[in-house]
C-alpha cells in the first residue's frame, strides 16, 4: 500500500552531505553529554525532588501503597503521573541513583534528539535541534519529562507520516500516561485516510496501558490508585491563586496571565475552549492543504506551543515543550525578519531569563510574579495559526517551487489511496 504522505522532499529521501552529518554528530554528542552532565550535578552536588518522587513512586505501586499521598521522609511535594507511569520507571528506580537519573535523562534528551532528527530534512533538523537544546537541558535539570513527552509526540508525527498504526498510538498513549495533555496529538491523525482505524488501535492501547501496573498490584489496589490520581487531578483542576510565587511554581499559559494582569477570576475552561477551537480550526478551513507536508509540520508545532499555552497546570520546565515546538515551526518556516525576533525572543525570555544570568533581584520582582515567561509564545502561536489558516504566507525554504503542487492532494484522494 503507497503511503500518501511520503514525497521526494522527506526527510529519507533527502540526502545527507558529510559537512550536515558532522554537524549532526556534534549535536548528538552535545546533548548526550549534556544529559549525563546534569544528571551528575543534580545527583552528586544536588538533590533533585522530581527524581526522588518518580523513584519512590515505583516502589510504592509495588509495595502497594497510596501513590498519590504524602511522604514527607522521601520527598517534597505528590506524586501526580499515572500508576502506569509509575510502573514504566522502573528501569531508572532500580538502578542506584546516579546511574538511574543519568540514564533517565539520556533517555529524555535523545527522545528530543531522535524525534527532531527523523521529523525533519538534514539541515533544518539541525537548525531545530540547536535552537531547542538550550530548553531541554532546562527540563533536564529538573528531572522533569516534558522533553521525553515532545519528543514522543514528534516520533508518533513521523511514523504517521510514514504510514504507521501501531507506533503512533504507542508513542502517544506513552506520553499521555506521563502527562495527559499530550493526549492532543491525536488532532494529527485527522491527515491519515483510515482515522477510525487508528482510533480503534489507540483506545485498544490506552486500555492495555491502564491495566500495565496490574503486573505488579492487585486490581482492587489499583482501582484505588486510579481513585486517588483522579482526586489529585481534580484538585490541580480547580482555579488557583498561586501563580507567579516562585521559579518552581505554576506559570499557567495564559490561564495565569489573565489572572495575574487583569485580575480575570472565571473558570479555566472557557480560555482552554476557545483555545482548542483555534487549534482546530486550520483543520475545518483548510482541508484542501492535508496533503501538503509543510502543513502538516506546522500544525506539529503548534501542537508543542499549544499544550503549553493553554495548560493550567504549566510549569517553568513545562515551557521547554513549547520552545521544541517554536524551533521545528523556525527551522521549516521561511526566512523573515519578524520570525527571527519572535525565535530570539522566545529564547531569551523562555530560557536564559529562567538562569542565573538574570539578577535574582529582577527575577524574584517581575520576571516570576507577572508570569513573563508566557508573554514571547503568545505572538508565535498566533503566527502560526495565522500561517495554518493562511492568512500568512510561510513556504518551506527547502521544497522545490512546484512542490506545493505536487503536495496538495483532495481529501477524497487521500482517502482512496492505499
Amino acid at each position: 500500500m503507497p503511503e500518501p504522505h511520503r514525497s521526494a522532499a522527506s526527510p529519507e529521501f533527502e540526502p545527507i552531505t558529510p559537512r550536515v552529518l558532522r554537524a549532526r554528530r556534534w549535536l548528538l554528542v552535545l546533548y548526550l553529554a549534556s544529559a549525563v552532565g546534569v544528571a551528575v550535578q543534580r545527583s552528586f552536588y544536588s538533590t533533585e525532588n522530581n527524581f526522588l518522587i518518580f523513584r519512590a513512586a515505583f516502589v510504592h505501586l509495588t509495595s502497594g501503597q497510596d501513590l498519590y499521598a504524602a511522604y514527607p521522609a522521601l520527598h517534597a511535594d505528590f506524586f501526580k503521573y499515572s500508576p502506569t507511569f509509575a510502573l514504566l520507571f522502573a528501569p531508572f528506580a532500580l538502578l542506584p541513583l546516579v546511574p538511574g537519573y543519568i540514564l533517565w535523562a539520556v533517555a529524555c534528551a535523545s527522545a528530543v534528539f531522535f524525534g527532531i532528527a527523523r521529523a525533519l530534512p538534514p539541515r533544518q533538523a539541525l537548525v531545530a535541534l540547536a535552537l531547542a537544546w538550550l530548553a531541554v537541558v532546562g527540563d533536564l535539570q529538573r528531572a522533569q519529562s516534558n522533553a521525553l513527552c515532545a519528543g514522543l509526540m514528534i516520533m508518533a508525527w513521523t511514523s504517521m507520516e510514514r504510514g504507521r498504526e501501531w507506533r503512533p498510538a504507542m508513542a502517544i498513549a506513552a506520553a499521555t500516561f506521563v502527562k495527559i495533555f499530550p493526549v492532543v496529538a491525536l488532532a494529527t491523525a485527522i491527515f491519515r485516510p483510515r482515522k477510525m482505524r487508528f482510533g480503534l488501535i489507540f483506545a485498544a492501547v490506552l486500555v492495555a496501558g491502564i491495566a500495565l501496573p496490574l503486573l505488579v498490584t492487585p486490581p482492587s489496589l489499583l482501582a484505588n490508585q486510579y481513585r486517588s490520581w483522579f482526586a489529585i487531578e481534580t484538585h490541580d483542576a480547580a482555579p488557583l491563586a498561586r501563580y507567579g510565587t516562585g521559579g518552581a511554581d505554576l506559570y499557567a499559559g495564559l490561564m495565569g496571565q489573565f489572572r495575574v494582569w487583569w485580575g480575570v477570576q472565571w473558570p479555566l475552561w472557557p480560555t482552554q475552549l476557545v483555545g482548542v477551537l483555534v487549534l482546530l480550526a486550520p483543520l475545518v478551513f483548510q482541508r484542501r492543504r492535508f496533503g501538503s507536508r509543510q502543513f502538516r509540520l506546522l500544525f506539529l508545532s503548534s501542537i508543542l506551543v499549544f499544550c503549553v499555552l493553554f495548560n493550567h497546570q504549566a510549569e517553568s520546565p513545562s515551557y521547554s515543550i513549547a520552545i521544541i515546538g517554536t524551533s521545528i515551526w523556525f527551522a521549516v518556516s521561511a526566512r523573515a525578519w519578524w520570525r527571527t525576533l519572535f525565535m530570539a525572543a522566545s529564547i531569551v525570555i523562555v530560557n536564559l531569563m529562567s538562569t542565573d544570568l538574570m539578577p535574582r533581584a529582577w527575577y524574584a520582582a517581575w520576571y516570576v510574579p507577572y508570569l513573563v515567561k508566557t508573554i514571547p509564545l503568545i505572538p508565535v502561536w498566533l503566527a502560526m495559526q495565522g500561517e495554518l489558516l493562511g492568512l500568512i504566507p510561510n513556504r518551506d525554504p527547502s521544497e522545490r517551487a512546484e512542490s506545493d503542487e505536487r503536495h496538495i492532494v483532495a481529501p477524497e484522494a487521500l482517502a482512496q489511496q492505499r
